[in-house]
């Protein structure tokens, strides 16, 4: 009888033993080391958290909260010296009234009805029949439907989460505290850059202010992270489509880091990608718009142009051209991105934002373009719109059939300008198959094979006349 007793308590001891090893442990937030976030222009972010957790020598389980709620599990690294993972879980179904409602289908809890004129609350058993398609309950003998009694249940079931959780199953080496890092993929992190330009009087210079616009709808806060962010589209094997959030998401709220110079972003090439780096620790509130100081850059020289584009029709119809309708010029800065127009810096896809001062300094808005990834020493072109005060009439003044194959064609085109300063305008000019241009009023360049143009100096408050003839002829 003793042996026997001796026998149980040894296989209590061992059973207790390997019971606590499964016991889960709680890391949360608070034992968070450090957290570094980079994100991507593809709109997703890669998150690694670096925690402090207490481990017991054999089989550990962690529930590891505080993940996204848009986590790729498969991407998941967990990391730690003497450890072993021998499973994960990522627990997403979180803690609301409708998951406790399907986890109690077919079981009982509790309704509490309050009479609308005396107030008395009545409490019954009810039974849950069915969620799907409403809320239906078997209360004593009756069927209820849309009940707007209040709901209690006995208990939370294990399996529910006030929040996503990744479960961890790791065996240790030892006993003892150590440093643990979680990296994983997530969606619903987003960033773009945004520029801000102030032009002149004389529009040739402008400050640029380069903004990063950070966008977090992961479902969690970062706070105090390091945050950087990778310019240039990385290549995914597949689009991943974001797991639906089981919670409602705030109202999102803005907010404008204002940084300085001083705190301008760090930059440096990674593969064929550039990475750029925050340099401070901050907290990216859940559903948030943050802006975050990327550079500034002043007196940066810019060029202003009158811009016509392919004002007469590239192919001509049967019964001919006739008069052009009047069309304004687009109005385009242009500058070169290199440390001669005190610039020279790698500048990530975003919108640049033109502004200029009145004559009582009040500042206007005066257009914006999106730039692709310009490296530097590359040029930049931006198209403002179209300018009031520059325009183009033209008309077709003669043409000749030669053949079915080839014809020549005369145009007269009138550049006005209204404004009090002269301007110089170009007018680029795309032509079908083989051309030739018979001749012309004023001197033109063909930047490519297809291509003529035109650079015309425009009198204030007066105009030029550009006549010329051109010959074409079909494969």
């Amino acid at each position: 009888m003793k042996n026997k007793f001796l026998l149980s308590l040894s296989f209590a001891a061992v059973f207790l033993s390997f019971h606590s090893s499964f016991a889960a442990t709680t890391v949360s937030q608070n034992d968070t080391n450090s957290l570094n976030v980079t994100v991507y222009n593809n709109g997703f972010g890669l998150v690694k958290d670096n925690r402090k957790v207490n481990f017991t020598k054999g089989l550990n389980s962690l529930s590891f909260q505080g993940v996204s709620a848009q986590i790729q599990p498969e991407s998941a690294l967990f990391e730690g010296n003497g450890l072993t993972v021998r499973e994960q879980n990522f627990n997403f179904d979180l803690l609301s009234r409708e998951s406790l409602l399907r986890k109690f289908l077919g079981k009982d809890i509790e309704v509490i009805e309050t009479h609308y004129i005396s107030g008395k609350k009545t409490v019954e058993k009810a039974k849950v029949l069915s969620v799907d398609a409403g809320l239906v309950l078997k209360i004593g003998d009756r069927i209820e439907t849309d009940y707007n009694g209040r709901l209690i249940f006995p208990d939370i079931p294990e399996n529910l989460y006030d929040q996503p959780t990744l479960s961890i199953n790791v065996v240790a080496d030892s006993d003892g505290e150590r440093n643990v890092e979680l990296s994983y993929l997530t969606n619903g992190l987003t960033w773009r850059a945004d520029y801000v330009a102030e032009l002149n009087d004389n529009e040739d210079m402008l400050n640029l202010n380069g903004w990063v616009t950070l966008t977090n709808t992961s479902g969690i806060p970062y706070n105090n992270a390091d945050i950087q962010f990778v310019a240039g589209a990385v290549n995914r094997i597949r689009p991943v489509v974001p797991r639906p959030m089981m919670f409602k998401a705030a109202r999102a709220q803005v907010s404008m880091d204002a940084a300085g110079v001083t705190n301008a972003m760090s930059e440096e090439q990674l593969m064929d990608y550039h990475l750029y780096s925050l340099g401070r620790k901050t907290d990216i509130a859940s559903n948030q718009t943050k802006q975050l100081a990327l550079f500034s850059a002043s007196g940066v020289k810019v060029e202003k142009e009158y811009k016509f584009t392919n004002i007469v029709p590239s192919y001509r119809n049967a019964n001919g051209s006739g008069e052009f309708d009047t069309r304004n010029a687009e109005v385009v800065l242009k500058f070169d991105n290199d440390k001669k127009s005190n610039l020279g810096l790698s500048l990530p896809s975003g919108i640049i934002r033109v502004y200029k001062a009145d004559s009582k300094k009040n500042m206007f808005f005066v257009g914006e373009d999106k730039i692709d990834h310009t490296a530097e020493n590359e040029k930049v072109k931006l198209d403002l719109g179209n300018a009031f005060d520059v325009t183009v009439r033209g008309k077709e003044t003669a043409f000749t059939s030669f053949s079915n194959k080839s014809y020549e064609a005369g145009y007269s085109l009138t550049f006005k300008n209204a404004k009090e300063t002269p301007v110089r305008i170009t007018y680029q000019q795309d032509f079908p198959y083989q051309w030739s241009i018979a001749d012309s009023s004023i001197p033109y360049t063909s930047p490519t094979a297809r291509q003529a143009q035109w650079v015309i100096d425009l009198p204030a408050k007066g105009q030029n006349v550009l006549n010329f003839t051109v010959r074409v002829k079909k494969p």
